[in-house]
């Protein structure tokens, strides 16, 4: 549903925006190959990228990821192509680093083998994890609700406005968007 506004508003300013990607959350899992050894394998998710918009990663605005941690709570990773930031939303406030290691390792493995050349400006980029400012949950169920709402907010770039007393018009908004079959603008 995202992926569908995020489309709907690139077509509608062309010139202006790039497009972003909404990884599934399987990627992260066959990414840091969590079901098995938990080391980090790029030949898991090495194909994946031929399904983003473009077939390119490297020319996208921003990339999602949401992330499963131990089948117990849901987080977003999101990739600032343009900023050269990596970043961790946690609405319980973990770090997350070993997601953003992973993610910039993917980025640096991609660009091999994609590009044929290693990532340019490696030291340019920045691994932030979890902020004081990102919203935090009261409770131990509403992480897939906050996770949502980081990738439908950030992919739009509106500030993270929302705290756990908006949870219910935040459950509507995606209840809505399910129903619409596409992310309200």
């Amino acid at each position: 549903m995202l992926a569908k506004r995020d489309e709907r508003l690139c077509q509608d300013h062309p010139q202006g925006r790039k497009r972003s990607h909404f990884f599934k959350s399987f990627f992260m899992t066959k990414l840091l190959d969590d079901g098995s050894s938990g080391n980090y394998k790029y030949a898991n998710v090495k194909r994946w990228s031929k399904n983003v918009p473009g077939k390119d990663i490297f020319a996208l605005s921003k990339i999602f990821f949401p992330v499963n941690i131990m089948n117990q709570h849901w987080t977003c990773a999101a990739i600032f192509m343009e900023d050269k930031r990596i970043q961790f939303f946690d609405s319980m406030h973990g770090t997350g680093i070993r997601y953003l290691k992973g993610l910039f390792q993917y980025l640096k493995d991609e660009h091999q083998a994609k590009k044929g050349c290693p990532l340019p400006d490696q030291e340019q980029w920045k691994l932030v994890c979890c902020t004081d400012d990102t919203p935090v949950q009261n409770n131990g169920n509403d992480c897939g609700v906050f996770t949502c709402m980081f990738a439908d907010f950030l992919s739009t770039d509106c500030p993270l406005t929302f705290s756990q007393k908006h949870i219910h018009q935040c459950r509507e908004r995606i209840a809505l968007s399910i129903m619409n079959g596409s992310a309200i603008i």
